[in-house]
């Protein structure tokens, strides 16, 4: 079932990967950070944080990597984006399966933001912008009192699917794990604007999820969640768009 591989919508997958990863290096060197900030006891319970003097807002960034790849530092080339436009800058890490469960994964993600909220640093404005997995684990911290605003962008939100994937070996999501676990099953309210973003040439099934998660978000009456479907762009290219065009 190859309906989450993001390869075969993108040839030059790896050649993009390793664009990031390159200019990440270029962002660590060039940009004030401070890196690997301890928020918990695992070895991935990390943050790296490029500050910003009169910080008008802070950004979060959660990566994607379907909860089983990539890591924070290959996504550093967004720092940039965010401190040209004002804002200062957080990547947070967690821990990878099959080590970690994906019950795990979530509370660590929770735990990330409560030690975030406990910093003098932060500023009264807290954007969480999730990619790919990362936007499944922001979806089920919406109603952080931390966060001001979400993005989302090319999210999964209804795991069911996964289950039947090759995606599943690490993962081992089991019927409880898929209700639990996926933001589409859960009820509370969004109280603060969530733009649900996903690209043109993406996958089907990845356009299928965040239709159907910004669908069940209107009929609960939520008014603040927002959807748009990104012309000519694919899974990754979001990344360059979004902070680059939409995010203020």
């Amino acid at each position: 079932m190859r309906q989450y591989d993001n390869a075969t919508t993108v040839a030059n997958e790896g050649e993009i990967l390793a664009g990031f990863q390159y200019r990440s290096l270029l962002s660590y060197q060039t940009y004030h950070h401070i890196k690997d900030i301890q928020y918990g006891s695992q070895n991935r319970s990390t943050i790296d944080f490029f500050p910003l003097e009169h910080a008008n807002k802070t950004v979060i960034f959660i990566h994607g990597g379907y909860w089983q790849w990539c890591d924070k530092s290959d996504f550093a080339f967004i720092a940039p984006y965010i401190l040209a436009k004002g804002a200062q800058c957080v990547l947070l890490e967690y821990d990878l399966a099959p080590q970690s469960h994906i019950s795990q994964i979530v509370a660590q993600t929770q735990k990330a933001l409560d030690f975030i909220a406990e910093q003098n640093w932060k500023t009264n404005e807290v954007l969480l912008v999730g990619h790919s997995a990362g936007a499944h684990l922001g979806a089920l911290c919406l109603s952080h009192p931390l966060l001001s605003e979400v993005a989302l962008l090319s999210g999964i939100y209804d795991l069911a699917p996964i289950q039947a994937t090759h995606l599943n070996h690490a993962l081992k999501l089991s019927q409880d794990d898929i209700l639990k676990y996926s933001p589409i099953y859960h009820k509370e309210s969004v109280d603060i604007p969530c733009m649900v973003l996903c690209g043109e040439l993406e996958l089907s099934e990845l356009r299928w999820q965040s239709q159907n998660y910004f669908k069940y978000r209107r009929s609960q009456g939520q008014s603040l969640v927002s959807f748009d479907v990104l012309p000519e762009i694919n899974h990754y290219s979001i990344l360059d768009y979004y902070f680059k065009s939409i995010f203020t």
